[in-house]
């Protein structure tokens, strides 16, 4: 009895792996059926627990990112170095915006790891939106002395400016990669951005003329928490942004890939699939 009282104060505090060890331990043959159902429920607290910190952390991450679009924006306009423009604060204010979509996620932890984030489908002009994200992003990229350039197709495909998908998700998707791109090229480089609908299918292109990825590290780019070489490492970051857009690409049907050459820039090339009437 005192085992299984002492496993239970420890899932009380959260010691998952010393409840479980001492519900093994248990020898009592009269304990034994609630020692299993103790287990059980204990692996599944812990479970839950991961899942929290898991989501608290990503939305951290992902709440961080419209902010710090925004700050940029922001010092850039007061240091001088960015133009005072009603499209500039539109931008801040669409970043402000987005950040608060995400915080709207907070109340809705998981209670698996791995459960899937919302998807709110609408119809949106999605030129509109990559427009406005990469104007957001130029401003965190002049604070870093980096040159973001968007090249729009400038054909104004119905399908674009109807585009039915979840606006939050998109912006999202596009906002990590930019950020990605911007943080790992040096001052004086290059991130360029231009879009097209190759085979009816929306695709977005993303390039920089940072490091590159060497060719051990590319099937693991889109790994949570993976963060490449000793040199990618110095680089704040979480490794996360990658990892989410992975997830939010699956949960729409989309894809990414990534091409890199060691010392030669990264591309990434996402595919967004718009929703089905």
């Amino acid at each position: 009895m005192e085992s299984l009282l002492h496993a239970i104060d420890s899932a009380l505090l959260g010691r998952w792996t010393d409840a479980k060890d001492d519900l093994r331990r248990l020898g009592d043959p009269a304990l034994d059926g609630v020692a299993r159902r103790l287990l059980e429920l204990v692996s599944q607290l812990e479970r839950a627990e991961a899942a929290r910190t898991r989501h608290l952390a990503t939305l951290r991450h992902e709440i961080g990112n419209p902010l710090a679009i925004a700050q940029a924006n922001v010092e850039g306009m007061l240091d001088g170095v960015l133009e005072r423009s009603d499209e500039r604060l539109l931008g801040i204010q669409e970043a402000i915006e987005a950040a608060g979509a995400l915080a709207n996620d907070l109340p809705r932890a998981p209670r698996e790891i791995g459960e899937a984030p919302p998807i709110r489908i609408d119809t949106f002009n999605v030129c509109a939106l990559i427009a406005a994200e990469a104007a957001s992003a130029r401003g965190l990229a002049v604070s870093k002395g980096v040159e973001l350039v968007y090249l729009a197709c400038g054909k104004h495909y119905n399908e674009c400016t109807m585009y039915r998908g979840d606006p939050t998700r998109v912006g999202q998707i596009l906002r990590n990669v930019m950020i990605n791109a911007v943080r790992y090229t040096p001052p004086g480089g290059r991130v360029e951005m231009r879009c097209d609908r190759p085979d009816g299918e929306l695709t977005v292109v993303i390039s920089d003329s940072g490091p590159g990825i060497g060719s051990a590290e590319l099937p693991h780019v889109f790994e949570a928490g993976f963060r490449g070489s000793e040199a990618q490492r110095r680089v704040p970051g979480s490794g996360l942004g990658l990892a989410v857009v992975d997830q939010l690409l699956r949960r729409i049907g989309g894809n990414a890939r990534v091409e890199s050459i060691e010392g030669s820039g990264t591309t990434f090339v996402i595919n967004l699939p718009a929703a089905e009437l």
